[in-house]
């Protein structure tokens, strides 16, 4: 199995992944995986299915959460880089 990074994806697009994959109870990666597979046409093949399967949805940490991605995590520390 190979990971890869989509770079340029709409805001809308991800809205509407999100929205959908909640509603059918399934992980983003899940819902991506299976329209990626309907848009190359390979319906045949099954997709496999992790263990971390359980684990995968959104969960809701609160808006300290947002401000701790948002203003530390994304922070560079000039220091780090010299």
């Amino acid at each position: 199995m190979t990971q890869l990074t989509v770079r340029g994806v709409e805001d809308a697009w991800v809205a509407k992944a999100k929205a959908e994959a909640a509603a059918r109870g399934v992980s983003m990666n899940q819902l991506l995986l299976e329209a990626l597979a309907r848009g190359l046409n390979v319906k045949g093949e099954r997709l496999p299915k992790s263990n971390l399967d359980r684990y995968a949805g959104d969960s809701d940490f609160g808006a300290n959460w947002d401000r701790y991605l948002d203003q530390d995590l994304r922070r560079i520390d000039p220091e780090l880089w010299t």
